[in-house]
């Protein structure tokens, strides 16, 4: 019975890790806008303001959005969520140029 515990604490353990490692990507064009929901997060940080206009807005009464448009062709990490007992979400923000409109 304990290494039956053990191994589902390991298995846990690597998938926790696993996750953590990757956070959700929104991929955006410059101009282009994405919105998350981000539950009841307050405080937005991001690590290049030169890549995104990112936001932090209330949707409702109980829940805010996470909204990034892309101003230039680049990668960046926003966290939704900077006060402490609150959720927090990491989020990699994928910048592409804007795509040639058909002839």
């Amino acid at each position: 019975m304990v290494r039956i515990v053990a191994i589902a604490t390991l298995a846990g353990l690597v998938a926790g890790s696993a996750w953590a490692d990757e956070p959700p990507r929104i991929d955006v064009e410059v101009g282009q806008t994405a919105e998350r929901d981000v539950g009841i997060a307050i405080g937005l940080l991001c690590d290049d303001l030169s890549i995104v206009h990112a936001e932090l807005r209330s949707a409702t009464p109980a829940s805010n959005v996470l909204r990034v448009t892309g101003v230039q062709p680049g990668d960046t990490r926003c966290r939704a969520g900077t006060v402490p007992g609150r959720p927090m979400f990491v989020f990699e923000i994928h910048v592409t140029a804007r795509r040639a409109a058909p002839p």
